[in-house]
């Protein structure tokens, strides 16, 4: 689509992109679109006097904002979603309005396809060409600055250990420090232990090794591998015996260490600066076609984006424009499935229960899953039982599903739902902050969440919430809770008391996760199944160090 690109037009980016891509000889303009909810990329544009040969936008991670008038544009369109792992619910939405959509993570593409970008590749964050301190003058062993609140009781765990494991090396643990402050704290550091929100690549493994740090970095797999080589240029752990094991080790044997730091210092000279992205961006957008979106496509899913980001809470609108919106909006089973969502959040009762009969009564779109979830939960929210059954029963027949008994009451509609969203792999919707009292379920956790808001020690249901999160990265401290509500009714279970002891582990509670981990194995012995928990200790500890563990 685009055989030479000169002019660049880069919304939202970072400076130090920015700055690559103007040492790389391209005429920019660079834009800032937030705070603004709405930017208006032509009149922009027509203002600057400025026509592009590529435009570019940067997720911006505050004040979230989105481009209009994309549509109109002749040249590749790129979006760069840098938070997916927080935001893939809209950037699937967002994603349709642009010939091209990167992701910061590799393992989330598939959940920005989801809703029919056709073209979405891997883009890496990126590090820099930081000035190194001499390594015999550092003088933090180990540092780690990341904010640590009560929503994240993990991280509190995970620096309660690291304070008292390294308290005889200097450590330092800083919480609100500027990029500068923490890159200048960085290059007098040796160490950084690393912990992300959901199982993510972020920024922290960039930005340490490009100090020449060794990170000591959550197993991520293969996608951390291909940026960087454990063992190598850095290390990995698999929960805090493992981190305990690996500090062990590096604080004792400090030419290794460095050696290390040194390796990932050069990585990301090699491949992951500033100017690397700029080149890769540029070589994308060559290779692009056009995939945006149209004519009464793009209203759609600029608006379908809006409705997504405010349901989040991400964009300031009011309700009243979203419903105008929608109401503009050519009308199909996306946009009706969004108006539902929408009016089930503004406390319009009377507005709601007119569109599920309208809905309901014409058989409007009986064949869409997202139409009927969305139709059965605002029924359940307008105390319409008969009609919240009818969605269901329309997803059953469009999907030929197996019959399954009818549901007697909300809790076991519920838990079908959930059951059926489990099966699409609709687990969770990740980031998202979601509130029963103001949401409509829209993944398989949170239809259970609902039920548990009435019922909070319901065991089936928080059997089946445990089932789902367990392989979800970054919920570990969550399934703690339910854990503990369950082991307390089911003493005797020692997979239950395994799983808690695992989910302790790999949320830094050492000494809690060991103990489990015991109890575990007595359940299992006095049931004359230790052959079995051996068997699954062995498959769930690819540390390999928890038998030795146990031994002690």
């Amino acid at each position: 689509m685009a055989s030479d690109i000169h002019n660049i037009c880069l919304i939202d980016t970072q400076p130090l992109l920015l700055t690559a891509f103007q040492e790389a000889g391209y005429n920019t303009l660079h834009l800032k679109a937030s705070p603004k909810p709405f930017f208006d990329l032509p009149a922009a544009l027509d203002k600057h006097d400025f026509v592009p040969d590529l435009v570019f936008q940067n997720e911006h991670l505050s004040a979230r904002s989105f481009v209009t008038g994309l549509e109109t544009l002749d040249c590749p369109l790129l979006f760069w979603a840098i938070d997916p792992h927080l935001n893939a619910h809209w950037h699937s939405a967002y994603a349709r309005l642009f010939d091209l959509t990167c992701s910061t993570q590799k393992g989330w593409i598939p959940k920005i396809r989801q809703r029919g970008a056709s073209d979405v590749r891997w883009l890496p964050w990126y590090g820099q060409n930081a000035p190194r301190t001499d390594w015999n003058k550092r003088e933090h062993r180990l540092t780690f600055v990341g904010r640590v609140t009560d929503q994240r009781p993990a991280r509190k765990w995970m620096v309660d250990f690291l304070e008292k494991k390294t308290a005889a090396f200097n450590p330092r643990i800083e919480q609100n420090l500027g990029f500068g402050a923490m890159m200048q704290l960085y290059g007098n550091s040796k160490i950084i232990p690393n912990e992300s929100i959901s199982g993510e690549v972020n920024f922290r493994l960039f930005e340490a090794a490009s100090c020449g740090c060794l990170v000591l970095s959550q197993d991520l797999g293969r996608e951390q591998e291909e940026l960087f080589e454990p063992g190598r240029e850095f290390d990995t752990y698999a929960h805090i015996a493992d981190l305990d094991e690996k500090l062990s080790l590096y604080l004792k044997n400090d030419r290794l260490t460095q050696i290390m730091g040194q390796a990932a210092y050069e990585r990301i000279q090699k491949e992951h600066l500033p100017i690397h992205r700029a080149q890769r961006i540029v070589e994308y957008a060559r290779d692009a076609t056009r995939n945006r979106v149209t004519g009464a496509d793009a209203a759609k899913w600029t608006t379908l984006t809006a409705c997504a980001m405010w349901e989040a809470g991400v964009l300031k609108t009011s309700p009243s424009d979203l419903l105008q919106r929608l109401n503009k909006a050519p009308h199909d089973a996306d946009i009706a499935a969004a108006t539902l969502r929408i009016q089930a959040m503004t406390r319009s009762p009377q507005i709601l229960a007119d569109n599920i009969k309208t809905i309901l009564g014409n058989a409007l779109y009986t064949d869409s899953s997202d139409l009927n979830l969305a139709g059965s939960m605002a029924a359940l929210k307008v105390n319409h039982w008969d009609g919240a059954k009818a969605f269901w029963y329309r997803h059953l027949k469009a999907t030929n599903a197996a019959d399954t008994n009818p549901p007697k009451d909300t809790k076991e509609l519920l838990t079908l739902w959930a059951k059926d969203l489990k099966r699409r792999g609709d687990l969770v919707r990740a980031g998202f902050p979601f509130d029963p009292a103001r949401h409509s379920p829209a993944a398989a956790t949170e239809c259970l969440l609902a039920i548990l808001t009435d019922e909070p020690e319901d065991l089936p249901t928080l059997r089946l919430l445990d089932t789902i999160l367990r392989p979800v990265a970054g919920l570990e401290q969550a399934r703690v809770g339910f854990l503990s509500i369950l082991t307390l009714h089911e003493r005797k279970d020692w997979r239950l008391a395994f799983e808690i002891a695992l989910a302790n582990l790999k949320s830094y509670r050492l000494e809690s996760g060991l103990e489990e981990l015991h109890l575990a194995r007595e359940i299992a012995m006095a049931q004359g199944q230790e052959t079995d928990f051996n068997r699954v200790l062995k498959a769930r500890d690819s540390s390999g160090l928890l038998p030795n563990l146990m031994g002690r």
